[in-house]
């Protein structure tokens, strides 16, 4: 009991040293027929071997204007070894909910999860929006083979509808060398067991041979802290990593459609990775072109960033027309693009003009930026 008690002391602690910080919402807009959520997929808390209590979690999200949050826990031995060295006693599924009680009227969905965690290959995966984590765990603790212990474990997460993840393939501490693609995660995938995987996690940054499996199998991009500290001191007040998810609904339900439909991008250190179809829309919402004159030799498109998200255009027009060639458009920036033609002091020729730029700052693919363009009738 003492030390049950001093690790709700210690989360309590967390909890009041995060009372202190400033809100500082991450603002995205929306895009056109959907919602822009934000949310991080992959936390842990002190049920497992994080350090911080379950509602700090939920404070955190608040005062980054989150709109929902994983719990994921470890579901395997670490756990039980913490119940039976006397620290708690309650199943797996204890800090959820915790978490999703606490969440009540502040806005921040919690969804249900916990972290499978076993030795490379095949790695750890989580599994969300699922029921029971005790089942996944027990499922996953029945085997000493790695790959066994996974199968298992994702085959009950599965069974209870959960959303599966492979979770950082280029983690240092199992990919010391290089970023695989085992036999083992292949097997996982081929016996659909594998809905999205992790491109970018806050302990080693972007993958971008993740990134590229995710564009080659048909897999949804997810990103998530994997926060074990407290994230004010861990990021030292840095913006965490977020998905973007396009929701119908703004709910669970809402969520777990648009990543099964792989409606789902991630925003992280100043860059954004997903799907084209969801980018482009992206891109033209957070431009927001608020003017545009033109007379015979020059044009000028004034754009405009409301948002959290800065945007970074190399141009990619050729040389019939003169425009700014690198510019970045910063969070809260207004930029007006001047646009001439290529022999300055001449006019226009033809009715329209594109401005052609490539975002350096947003990858559909690894290595392959997105192409953005200005129409402007004259």
């Amino acid at each position: 009991m003492k030390r049950f008690l001093l690790v709700v002391a210690l989360g309590l602690a967390g909890l009041a040293l995060n009372a202190q910080i400033v809100r500082r919402p991450i603002v995205v807009p929306d895009i056109p027929g959907y919602t822009t959520l934000k949310g991080d997929m992959h936390i842990h808390t002190v049920f497992s071997d994080g350090k911080v209590w379950p509602v700090t979690r939920v404070d955190e999200a608040v005062l980054e204007g989150l709109d929902y949050i994983a719990i994921t826990d470890h579901v395997d031995g670490r756990h039980m070894k913490m119940v039976n060295a006397g620290l708690f006693n309650c199943d797996r599924d204890k800090s959820y909910q915790i978490a999703k009680d606490y969440a009540k009227g502040t806005g921040v969905i919690v969804i249900h999860g916990g972290e499978i965690t076993r030795g490379m290959p095949p790695g750890h995966c989580n599994a969300t929006f699922i029921k029971d984590n005790d089942a996944i765990g027990d499922a996953s603790d029945a085997h000493e083979n790695h790959f066994d212990g996974m199968m298992a474990g994702l085959k009950v997460a599965r069974e209870q509808g959960g959303f599966l993840v492979w979770n950082h393939p280029h983690w240092s501490r199992q990919a010391p060398n290089k970023t695989e693609w085992h036999k083992e995660n292949g097997a996982i995938y081929d016996a659909g067991l594998m809905d999205g995987i992790e491109i970018f996690n806050q302990y080693d940054g972007y993958s971008p041979e993740a990134h590229h499996w995710a564009v080659e199998k048909n897999l949804t991009v997810i990103s998530g802290t994997d926060a074990h500290y407290l994230l004010s001191n861990w990021l030292g007040g840095a913006m965490r990593p977020v998905n973007l998810t396009f929701v119908k609904e703004r709910n669970t339900k809402g969520i777990r459609e648009a990543l099964d439909a792989r409606r789902n991008a991630v925003f992280a250190e100043g860059k954004v990775y997903g799907p084209e179809e969801l980018l482009r829309p992206l891109v033209d919402a957070i431009l927001a072109v608020e003017s545009i004159k033109t007379t015979p030799k020059k044009i000028t498109v004034k754009i405009h960033n409301g948002t959290s998200i800065p945007v970074v255009l190399e141009k990619s027009g050729g040389e019939k027309y003169g425009y700014t060639r690198v510019l970045e458009i910063a969070p809260g920036a207004d930029y007006p693009i001047v646009v001439t033609p290529a022999e300055y002091g001449t006019e226009f020729t033809e009715p329209s003009v594109d401005i052609t730029y490539k975002v350096t700052n947003f990858f559909v693919d690894a290595g392959v930026p997105l192409e953005y363009s200005i129409h402007v009738d004259r």
